[in-house]
Protein backbone atom coordinates (compact mmCIF):
# COMPACT_ATOMS: atom_id res chain seq x y z
CA UNK A 1 0.00 0.00 0.00
CA UNK A 2 1.33 3.56 -0.41
CA UNK A 3 1.47 5.60 2.20
CA UNK A 4 0.83 8.96 0.88
CA UNK A 5 0.48 12.45 2.92
CA UNK A 6 -1.54 15.88 1.54
CA UNK A 7 2.10 17.29 0.33
CA UNK A 8 2.55 14.34 -1.60
CA UNK A 9 -1.29 14.46 -3.24
CA UNK A 10 -0.95 18.19 -3.99
CA UNK A 11 2.45 17.67 -5.61
CA UNK A 12 0.60 14.35 -7.46
CA UNK A 13 -2.43 17.40 -8.71
CA UNK A 14 0.36 19.55 -10.05
CA UNK A 15 1.35 17.23 -12.59
CA UNK A 16 -2.08 16.25 -13.88
CA UNK A 17 -3.88 18.02 -17.02
CA UNK A 18 -7.12 17.05 -17.05
CA UNK A 19 -8.65 16.44 -21.08
CA UNK A 20 -11.82 17.14 -22.50
CA UNK A 21 -12.14 13.55 -22.97
CA UNK A 22 -12.08 12.78 -19.20
CA UNK A 23 -8.33 11.57 -19.09
CA UNK A 24 -5.49 13.21 -16.58
CA UNK A 25 -2.69 13.19 -18.82
CA UNK A 26 0.68 12.43 -16.36
CA UNK A 27 2.96 15.37 -17.52
CA UNK A 28 5.45 14.59 -15.02
CA UNK A 29 7.98 11.74 -14.92
CA UNK A 30 7.77 8.57 -16.85
CA UNK A 31 9.24 5.24 -17.30
CA UNK A 32 8.79 2.41 -19.26
CA UNK A 33 8.70 -1.49 -17.52
CA UNK A 34 11.04 -4.11 -18.42
CA UNK A 35 10.17 -5.06 -21.97
CA UNK A 36 7.08 -2.79 -22.25
CA UNK A 37 7.16 0.00 -25.11
CA UNK A 38 4.46 1.50 -23.30
CA UNK A 39 5.39 4.98 -20.75
CA UNK A 40 3.59 5.07 -17.82
CA UNK A 41 4.25 7.80 -15.54
CA UNK A 42 6.05 7.67 -12.30
CA UNK A 43 5.79 9.54 -8.93
CA UNK A 44 8.27 9.69 -6.20
CA UNK A 45 6.56 9.22 -3.09
CA UNK A 46 9.65 9.42 -0.20
CA UNK A 47 12.14 6.84 -0.93
CA UNK A 48 10.17 5.28 -2.99
CA UNK A 49 9.09 5.68 -7.17
CA UNK A 50 5.69 4.59 -7.88
CA UNK A 51 3.42 3.90 -11.26
CA UNK A 52 1.36 7.06 -11.07
CA UNK A 53 -1.65 5.46 -12.17
CA UNK A 54 -1.17 3.09 -9.43
CA UNK A 55 -0.98 5.88 -6.43
CA UNK A 56 -4.03 7.32 -8.40
CA UNK A 57 -6.19 4.61 -7.55
CA UNK A 58 -4.57 3.95 -4.63
CA UNK A 59 -4.21 6.81 -2.74
CA UNK A 60 -7.37 8.94 -4.84
CA UNK A 61 -9.78 6.16 -5.16
CA UNK A 62 -8.76 4.13 -1.99
CA UNK A 63 -8.55 1.14 -4.54
CA UNK A 64 -6.67 -1.48 -3.52
CA UNK A 65 -4.67 -3.98 -5.24
CA UNK A 66 -4.27 -7.63 -3.95
CA UNK A 67 -1.41 -9.50 -4.62
CA UNK A 68 -1.49 -11.30 -8.89
CA UNK A 69 -3.59 -8.32 -9.74
CA UNK A 70 -2.78 -5.42 -12.19
CA UNK A 71 -4.20 -2.15 -12.51
CA UNK A 72 -6.11 -1.68 -16.21
CA UNK A 73 -6.67 1.39 -18.12
CA UNK A 74 -10.09 1.51 -19.27
CA UNK A 75 -9.27 4.11 -21.66
CA UNK A 76 -6.01 2.12 -23.07
CA UNK A 77 -3.81 5.28 -22.82
CA UNK A 78 -1.21 3.98 -20.59
CA UNK A 79 -0.33 8.17 -19.34
CA UNK A 80 -3.94 8.39 -18.31
CA UNK A 81 -3.73 8.57 -13.97
CA UNK A 82 -7.89 9.51 -14.22
CA UNK A 83 -8.53 7.06 -11.04
CA UNK A 84 -12.36 6.57 -12.71
CA UNK A 85 -10.32 5.46 -15.85
CA UNK A 86 -8.43 2.44 -14.20
CA UNK A 87 -9.64 -0.96 -13.07
CA UNK A 88 -8.13 -3.08 -10.29
CA UNK A 89 -8.09 -6.90 -12.57
CA UNK A 90 -6.95 -10.08 -12.36
CA UNK A 91 -3.02 -10.70 -14.20
CA UNK A 92 -5.17 -12.86 -16.93
CA UNK A 93 -8.10 -10.58 -17.31
CA UNK A 94 -5.55 -7.37 -17.92
CA UNK A 95 -4.01 -10.10 -20.57
CA UNK A 96 -7.16 -11.01 -21.93
CA UNK A 97 -8.25 -7.56 -22.19
CA UNK A 98 -5.01 -6.38 -23.99
CA UNK A 99 -5.27 -8.99 -26.65
CA UNK A 100 -8.72 -8.16 -27.36
CA UNK A 101 -7.72 -4.59 -27.74
CA UNK A 102 -4.97 -5.52 -30.43
CA UNK A 103 -7.65 -7.27 -32.15
CA UNK A 104 -10.45 -4.93 -31.94
CA UNK A 105 -8.34 -1.52 -31.27
CA UNK A 106 -11.71 -0.83 -29.10
CA UNK A 107 -10.91 0.45 -25.25
CA UNK A 108 -13.85 0.14 -22.35
CA UNK A 109 -13.60 4.42 -22.06
CA UNK A 110 -13.05 6.03 -25.97
CA UNK A 111 -10.24 8.56 -25.72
Amino acid sequence: MIKATKADIKRFMKYVDKLPNGCWYWAGGRSRGKGNRKWYGSFRVGKRTVRAHRFAAEVLAKQPCPPGHHRDHLCCFSMCVCPDHIETVTAEENQRRKMENKKNGSCRISK
